[in-house]
């Protein structure tokens, strides 16, 4: 299963300056938890999809746990 992923190429800089508030990356992370419990299967994949793109370019990584 070949999982597509986007990403967003221009933020502007008001949501930058937002994400570095108090207030913002409270949103972020409440985004987020959101986000992965949504759909707990799906993130399962995506992280392990990750995990194993992220082993192909250094295969000593994560060996220390």
């Amino acid at each position: 299963m070949i999982l597509k992923t986007l990403r967003v190429e221009f933020v502007s800089d008001v949501q930058k300056k937002y994400s570095q508030t108090e207030k913002g990356k409270e949103a972020i992370e409440k985004a987020r938890k959101k986000y992965d419990s949504k759909d707990p299967e799906k993130r399962r994949l995506q992280k392990k999809e990750y995990m194993r793109r992220k082993r192909q370019k250094d295969p000593n990584y994560c060996k220390w746990k």
